[in-house]
């Protein structure tokens, strides 16, 4: 009763702004974002999705077993001066469950509020520029959809200004806090100090540098140390350089981007290009990436393609170890994932990505093969078309020595490889 007064509420406050501001044009929009289908393997039962670090990225392709609903209800007013006011929500529901009621996320809520912002647009003392504040995801986010992965992500409650002409380039500078709902109430080690622990981030971005291209970052964190993850690290910078090509890799239409990332402390590991999940790396956390990510077309055919590269030193995630006691990691990924569009309404789209882990301090390696074939029926033509509903086959094979890091349920009586099939709808508004 009580989430179904807070969701009316919501949309209520949305309804009154658009109504309320007679002075002003205002538009009401809404965006989102679905994706559910079934993901069977040959043994006849419910599969999961397959990776070597599925809980964070995969080749996505014929490899979801979640149901995702995302939907973005914006408001936006602009005056006859041509300021803009954006007032948006973001309301995700993402579960496992295959119900059509009592679902709820690995964290047993049915649904996640994941932004609530205002921005402001074109104000009279600094036109061009959007100021904002609030839960906010950043504009500066980057992902292959390919590979199912934000490489670049910085998401929380913070604020801070976009777009800001310098003449050689645009700065994007914003503050954030990010820590898990669970924890956010970490009494600091010092008892000294007012306050709880968490993870503040200042995010500094020049972005077309001398138009040509290049986008520099700069990301500095700060958290008190507390008593969850006493050894942790209490600092960090990272650091981002993209080069965006003209088109795929100047020889083809389409897009393309080179990024190499350096993280240390805070902003290492798995918080490497992101936000607060460095709160268990050691001071002697240091990562490095690198990540080529592009898609080619070709008349009729539409080529997504995604590598990357990265190196880790002194990583425990999710412990507790001081400095030094840490382990060193190397892990790649390189995938192709071609969509032919046959005729109209109809696309075939296959994918084959490969995964390799390599624990240098404890020798565990080896790596992941995943291919699948998936007729599309699509809306309209094209890589990006939505919506699409899409059968599929699936092949995945992994050596042994790496199966702790595969899903339980592939690997309870020693089983190295699996067939799954299924069928998905997927579309974005």
């Amino acid at each position: 009763m009580k989430r179904s007064i807070l969701n009316k509420s919501i949309f209520l406050a949305l309804a009154c702004a658009a109504g309320s501001a007679s002075a002003v044009s205002t538009d009401f929009g809404m965006h989102g974002y679905i994706k559910s289908g079934l993901l069977i393997n040959s043994d006849g039962t419910r599969a999961e999705r397959i990776g070597l670090w599925s809980d964070t990225a995969k080749f996505r392709l014929g490899n979801e077993h979640n149901t995702k609903i995302e939907l973005l209800p914006t408001v936006t007013m602009t005056t006859d001066d041509g300021v803009i006011a954006r007032v948006r929500a973001n309301l995700t529901h993402e579960t496992t469950c295959t119900a059509d009621w009592n679902c709820v996320d690995a964290d047993g809520h049915e649904i996640q509020f994941r932004e609530g912002f205002v921005e402001l647009e074109n104000v009279a003392f600094a036109p061009g520029v959007v100021w904002w504040a609030g839960k906010r995801y950043s504009s500066s986010n980057a992902s292959n959809h390919q590979y199912d992965w934000e490489y670049i992500q910085y998401n929380g409650t913070g604020g801070g200004a976009d777009k800001i002409d310098l003449g050689f380039a645009r700065l994007d500078v914003g503050v954030y806090a990010f820590m898990p709902s669970d924890r956010n109430s970490e009494d600091p080690v010092d008892g000294t100090v007012q306050g709880y622990s968490d993870d503040f981030s200042l995010n500094v971005w020049l972005k077309d540098i001398g138009g040509i291209g290049l986008d520099l970052q700069a990301v500095g964190h700060t958290m008190e140390q507390h008593p969850w993850h006493s050894n942790a690290a209490e600092d960090g910078l990272g650091l981002t350089a993209i080069y965006n090509f003209n088109g795929f890799y100047n020889f083809a239409n389409g897009y393309s981007r080179a990024v190499l990332q350096y993280g240390e402390g805070l902003a290492a590991g798995d918080s490497l290009g992101k936000n607060g999940w460095g709160f268990a790396n050691s001071k002697g956390t240091k990562s490095w990436r690198g990540v080529l990510d592009g898609l080619a077309s070709f008349g009729n055919w539409d080529v997504s393609t995604f590598a990357f590269y990265q190196q880790d030193k002194d990583y425990k995630p999710w412990s507790n170890v001081v400095e030094g006691e840490g382990d060193d990691v190397n892990r790649w990924a390189v995938g192709v994932r071609p969509f032919h569009q046959i005729a109209q309404n109809f696309a075939m789209q296959y994918e084959v990505g490969y995964e390799y882990f390599d624990n240098t301090t404890t020798d565990q390696k080896g790596g992941l093969v995943k291919a699948t074939i998936a007729p599309t029926i699509t809306f309209e033509s094209g890589f990006w078309s939505r919506p699409q509903i899409r059968t599929f086959v699936t092949y995945a094979k992994w050596d042994d020595e790496v199966g702790d890091r595969i899903g339980s349920s592939y690997t309870r009586d020693g089983q190295t490889d699996t067939w799954n099939f299924g069928v998905q709808g997927e579309v974005w508004f």
